[in-house]
């Protein structure tokens, strides 16, 4: 069977590259383990401009933002499923993060995304009142989990998607194409999420995943529309339900739930709002991110038919769709850009006849 070509993994980043290339007019085969975890399918997937922390703008907004509302509408309509909730995202303020709030708003070009004033016309009995509130007006959230699981049944529709697990020992390169099994493509993108520290193509790329927890609740006394942003978020559902998180930890990557951050996120949770809750569920998942927070996308210089997509990390939902779009109009030639701060060719510095970053002895069966 000739594709033009083969992803490794249905995560975000795979269903947006394949989605990017059947726009062009490109044949895919997707393999997915569904044994294997998503970070995906824990995700809240929040969607937020803003650095509070320094009040700036996040990394390639101006740029990403359109591009992920154009791509979440387009695979709306494509997949006929309501996916993207833009909306509201309420900050809890302290006075001197008013203070800050007011400083940076122009002077860092933040008027696109937020109330250049912060103040108390957001009101909610049963959210604890700080010094004031601050508005992003271009927030909300993607179902991830709806958007993953409907893009698998589409792939499945187009006899696009084999549900199995990667085994590297069956990959063939040639000079120009791939070969895995029956399959011959011009090149293959490992899209496998924070598995991709495992990949033995991958070795020298400098991974740092975090792991994260959030919890879910029935809050029905709460009746919230917006996104609240405090010590946790809380992110409505509907029905009553809401989504509370995230916790970050850079030891403990397994995806256990533990006792820890349920009582570290329900502390949060309490100093935050009054109203009493009833927990659904806690759910643990490892954040694919490297070494410097920023994605990395493209070829192996000495492998040139395997690339990555991969660390996306918690800004993923909004950089998705702009790394995606550039990585495929790369792939069909129509582009040769790859942003450099999210080149994989920053992890190889020296010449591309260095040996290392890909095992020598797979690919090479005749």
């Amino acid at each position: 069977m000739k594709v033009d070509f083969i992803i490794v993994g249905q995560g975000l980043a795979g269903t947006l590259l394949a989605n990017e290339l059947f726009k062009q007019d490109k044949t895919v085969m997707v393999f997915d383990d569904p044994a294997a975890p998503k970070a995906s399918l824990v995700a809240a997937g929040i969607i937020n401009p803003v650095v509070f922390r320094r009040m700036t703008k996040s990394w390639l907004m101006d740029d990403a933002f359109p591009q992920m509302e154009t791509t979440y509408h387009q695979l709306e309509d494509l997949l006929k499923e309501k996916l993207y909730f833009p909306g509201r995202m309420i900050k809890s303020l302290s006075e001197a993060q008013s203070v800050l709030w007011k400083e940076k708003v122009f002077a860092n070009r933040l008027e696109e995304y937020i109330d250049p004033e912060p103040g108390f016309s957001f009101r909610n009995n049963n959210i604890t009142n700080p010094y004031s509130f601050g508005c992003v007006n271009k927030s909300g959230r993607l179902d991830i989990q709806k958007l993953i699981s409907v893009f698998s049944e589409f792939l499945v529709k187009q006899n696009s998607i084999r549900k199995e697990k990667f085994d590297f020992g069956k990959l063939v390169l040639k000079p120009e194409l791939v070969m895995y099994k029956d399959v011959t493509a011009e090149k293959i993108v490992f899209c496998e999420g924070p598995a991709a520290s495992q990949n033995p193509y991958f070795k020298n790329l400098k991974f740092k995943h975090s792991k994260g927890e959030i919890l879910e609740l029935k809050i029905p006394e709460l009746q919230l529309n917006e996104i609240v942003n405090a010590e946790v978020f809380v992110m409505p559902m509907g029905d009553d339900c809401y989504k509370v998180g995230a916790t970050y930890s850079w030891d403990d990557l397994n995806r256990e739930t533990t006792d820890s951050a349920r009582d570290e996120l329900l502390v949060k949770l309490k100093n935050c709002i009054s109203a009493s809750f009833e927990l659904i569920e806690q759910k643990a998942g490892i954040r694919p991110t490297m070494h410097d927070r920023k994605p990395v996308i493209g070829f192996l210089p000495d492998y040139p038919p395997i690339g990555i997509f991969n660390g996306l990390g918690s800004k993923g939902v909004v950089l998705g769709p702009y790394f995606a779009r550039q990585l495929a109009d790369y792939l069909v030639g129509a582009s040769n850009y790859i942003h450099p701060e999210a080149d994989i060719k920053r992890y190889f510095p020296s010449s591309p006849s260095s040996d290392q970053g890909a095992p020598s002895v797979i690919g090479s069966r005749r």
